[in-house]
């Protein structure tokens, strides 16, 4: 697994805490610290295993 690949998957899942824990303190700005987080960590990882698949074959 590629650095960026392991980078996006770190950035997604600290963006999905930080989100579950601003809904359940009822936080709406923290909630929204984390959304842009995950949606950055998801498309790094997606893109870098796109990459990664693709340079194999």
């Amino acid at each position: 697994m590629p650095a960026a690949a392991r980078t996006g998957l770190a950035l997604l899942i600290v963006g999905a805490i930080f989100v579950g824990v601003g809904s359940y303190t009822h936080r709406g700005g923290f909630s929204l610290y984390g959304l842009p987080m995950v949606m950055v960590g998801f498309s790094l990882y997606l893109v870098s295993s796109i990459i990664t698949a693709r340079k194999r074959q």
